[in-house]
This record gives C-alpha cells, sequence and structure tokens, in this order.
C-alpha cells in the first residue's frame, strides 16, 4: 500500500490527542475551523494504526457525506480507492481495518445501524442531532476487545437542534449523577483561525462571516459562541467578554445586594461590588426554592461581608402583608438583626430591561491596544464562579406583545433555573444606580524638618 500522509493543524492534533483521553471528545465552533477535515484523517488514521478495527463516520444525509467526506478523501488518497466498496460505502484496509461511511436521515435508518459495533463512532456536524439520535447510536460505540478502546469523536458548531444538549456537555459540564462522569467527556475549541488553509485561499472568508446581520449567527459562525438562542434578548452577552476569573474585593469598594422573592419559584440574591470607575462586578449568587424568609436571611447572613453591603433593593412583593403576617422585609430585618434592610426598588421592566442592557454592551474604556485605541469594554462583569446569572442573561428572550421588554418567565421548585428570577434581581440593582467607589485617602506622611530658628538645632515633627 503506498503511503499516506496524514496532515493536521495544530488544533486538529490536539483534537486528535484528547481523543485517547475522553471516552467522548467534541471539536466545536465556528465555521472554517477544519471540522470535517480532521475528524475524516483522524479517522482514516486510526484505521490505518489499529488492526481488525471498525471505524464509522456518520452524516446527517447521503450527499452531505459524499461530498464532504468519501469524495475529499478518495480524491486525496487515490490508493484507497481499490480498496472501496462503493455499494457498501466502505473501505477496507490491508490490515483487516474497516473505514465506515453512514448516513442517518430518518427513524428508519437509526434503526438499521443499533446494534453494529464500532470501535470509534464519528459524527459530523452532531449539532444536526437530537440527544436521543446520539445516545441511540452511542450504544453502537463499544468493543470486544480489550486492545482497542472505544471512542466517539464529534464535530458541530453552536445553533441546530442538538445545541442545547451539547452545550451542556461540553461547555456547561452540567452532567446527570451517576449517569455521566466528567472525565469522559473533553472538548477542543475550533476557530476559523486555527485553518491556515482556509485563510490563505479564501482572505475574505472571515469578512463575508461578518457580513450577515444576524449577529446571533455572527457569534456563533464566527466566535463559536454557545450563548446564542432565538430572539436572545441580551444579543451582546459573551462569554469571553463578560465572564471572569473571581479577584479578591478591595476593601474600599462599595458593595450592594439585590434580592428578589419567592418560595416555590426560587428565591433570588445577588451580591454586587463596584469599582472607581462605575464598574460592577457579581462576585457571589444564592437562588434557592421552598426556603421559608428566615431560611434564606441565615444564609445570605452566613457570608462576613455582609456587613459591608450598603443597599438591598428588592422587588415590592416584599412588602405585602398576608392575614397580618409580617411581610418579607419585616422577616429580612429581623431574622438580620436590621444587618439586611432592604429598599423599595424600581420596578419597570422596560426601562430595567435597558439599564441591563446599557450595562453589557462594549463601551471605549480608559484602556488602550496595541496600535493606540481604546479597548472596548462592558461595565458588567460576573465571576465565573456565578454561571446562573451568566445562564439566565444568556436565556432572556424578547416578549412578542412588548418587543423592549424581556418575557417573563416562571421557574418551578423542581426546575429553579428555568426562570428569570436572578434577572429580575439584578435589574432591581442597576436600576438602583450603583455607587461609584471612591479611592482611600492617602496616609499623611509624617514630616521631618530642622526649626532653624531653634538655637539647640533639635528635629520637630508635624
Amino acid at each position: 500500500m503506498a503511503e499516506i500522509v496524514i496532515e493536521l493543524t495544530k488544533k486538529q492534533t490536539e483534537f486528535d490527542k484528547a481523543i485517547e483521553l475522553y471516552e467522548n471528545t467534541f471539536f466545536g465552533g465556528s465555521k472554517g475551523g477544519g471540522k470535517s477535515h480532521g475528524i475524516r484523517e483522524i479517522t482514516l488514521k486510526r484505521s490505518m494504526s489499529i488492526p481488525y478495527s471498525r471505524n464509522v463516520i456518520f452524516r446527517k444525509t447521503y450527499p452531505e457525506l459524499y461530498n464532504n467526506h468519501i469524495d475529499p478523501l478518495l480524491t486525496k488518497f487515490p490508493v484507497l480507492r481499490q480498496y472501496y466498496n462503493n455499494q457498501n460505502k466502505e473501505i477496507k484496509l490491508p490490515n483487516k481495518a474497516l473505514f465506515a461511511f453512514r448516513h442517518c436521515q430518518y427513524e428508519r435508518d437509526l434503526a438499521l445501524n443499533q446494534g453494529v459495533e464500532w470501535h470509534t463512532l464519528g459524527i459530523d456536524e452532531v449539532g444536526e442531532w437530537s440527544e436521543d439520535w446520539f445516545w441511540t447510536l452511542k450504544g453502537s460505540n463499544r468493543s470486544g476487545n480489550p486492545n482497542i478502546k472505544a471512542r466517539t469523536i464529534m464535530t458541530g458548531n453552536p445553533g441546530g437542534i442538538g445545541h442545547k444538549w451539547l452545550k451542556r456537555l461540553f461547555i456547561d459540564r452540567n452532567y446527570r449523577p451517576n449517569i455521566e462522569h466528567p472525565e469522559d467527556f473533553g472538548f477542543i475549541p475550533a476557530f476559523v483561525q486555527d485553518n491556515p488553509a482556509l485563510m490563505k485561499n479564501d482572505p475574505k472568508y472571515i469578512e463575508r462571516l461578518r457580513s450577515n446581520k444576524n449577529q446571533q449567527l455572527v457569534k456563533a459562525y464566527l466566535e463559536g459562541s454557545w450563548d446564542i438562542q432565538a430572539g436572545q434578548f441580551f444579543d451582546m452577552v459573551s462569554r469571553e467578554t463578560h465572564m471572569i476569573n473571581p479577584f479578591e474585593i478591595p476593601d474600599h469598594w462599595e458593595r450592594m445586594g439585590m434580592f428578589d422573592t419567592g418560595y416555590n419559584h426560587p428565591a433570588a440574591f445577588i451580591w454586587m461590588a463596584m469599582d472607581t470607575d462605575g464598574n460592577c462586578y457579581i462576585y457571589r449568587e444564592y437562588l434557592q426554592s421552598r426556603k421559608r424568609t428566615e431560611e434564606i436571611s441565615a444564609d445570605v447572613m452566613s457570608f462576613d461581608d455582609c456587613r459591608k453591603i450598603k443597599a438591598i433593593p428588592a422587588g415590592h412583593d416584599c412588602w405585602t402583608k398576608h392575614a397580618g403576617d409580617p411581610s418579607v422585609e419585616e422577616k429580612f430585618a429581623e431574622a438580620s438583626k436590621n444587618q439586611l434592610v432592604l429598599h423599595k426598588a424600581a420596578i419597570d421592566r422596560v426601562a430595567g430591561a435597558a439599564q441591563v442592557r446599557d450595562y453589557l454592551v462594549l463601551r471605549p474604556s480608559a484602556q488602550l491596544n496595541p496600535d493606540g485605541t481604546p479597548k472596548m469594554k462592558p461595565r458588567l462583569f460576573i465571576f465565573k464562579t456565578c454561571p446562573m446569572t451568566f445562564d439566565t442573561l444568556v436565556r432572556m428572550t424578547h416578549d412578542d406583545k412588548k418587543p423592549e421588554d424581556v418575557l417573563k418567565v416562571d421557574a418551578t421548585a423542581e426546575e429553579p433555573l428555568t426562570g428569570d428570577d436572578l434577572y429580575d434581581a439584578l435589574r432591581y440593582g442597576l436600576m438602583d444606580r450603583p455607587r461609584i467607589s471612591q479611592n482611600p485617602p492617602t496616609p499623611k506622611r509624617r514630616r521631618f524638618f530642622k526649626d532653624e530658628d531653634d538655637s539647640t538645632s533639635s528635629w520637630t515633627t508635624v
């Protein structure tokens, strides 16, 4: 067999190495990142290097399978044509390994592929598949040979029917207990800049992607952003821009709390600090359902820095009384011994949505780029330890009946992360006009000088 040279980019090589570490590896992100080329060359490499192995690449339809894999592979490596069976769509290599090509568009196609053993299960553009279909195919990824590890390898872009479950497994890393295990899932981000051949042969490709009027698609196809969804209200939200690593909050920074009460739907509390430039930093979050006000107050008070909180705007329902019972505001104050005192927030929803958007948009900052232009930054940053607040902002969509407002979404006690409670709390806080912190006064230095009128030439301090 003539020599076959496998050519991989730096990022495709990362993908190849990750396959040895994880049972399920996903190479995903922007368009043009070399994902299809990577999965095709790596599957061929595994077929040639593992005798008797059974390897496959799936696409949704046969035309996609032929145009993206079969034809490019046989064109680049003509020597493989003698081993290719056009009827079965399979390459049987001299080392007895099998490299197959399959499409799976309908339920009947899915049924035909159940029960087949694949050592390397490759799914190109896995975002076109539902989670149920993925797990059904995943059942065929097994190995009865102790010398061959079963591996599932995937590529895909943000968006599509599989967006939600791919984001859950590989981006948010939110796993079902005792069913899915973190150590089994690896993610390699793909960006168009990682594909040197495309950048050389089509230098205007990025420009064409940027020209799309749908900024959601630009974020998905160019930036590889997974924080997108149809009708997204805060479409400027970016994990790379707005989420930052935690740091120790300086003592002189102002701090405030924000509160949205609830019982069956969750109660939300957010801690926020403000720097001397007016930037805001969400550094702690709290979301709990079916807890009494006294319990919520105790939970919040368990953090020592609560004594530094200067203001806590809250929804007006905190002042509602039922059958003569104390209000939430009264219970909160009593339980915290008046250390946590709520005040009524500005609750106009349209104005609140505009205020949140204003803090999220990018604007020129005091920092400069290498070319001397101002760096563009938002005024609101979220610590990576507060993922629920970030995800809530991402999920917020337009209200069809009132496009300038965020659609109201109620969570349940069983699914507390599906509501808008943290958004409401944040809206209350930003509508409260967060204070700008003042730099601490410069300590006076003790000065020493010689009193020239003093005949003793003594030294005096002031």
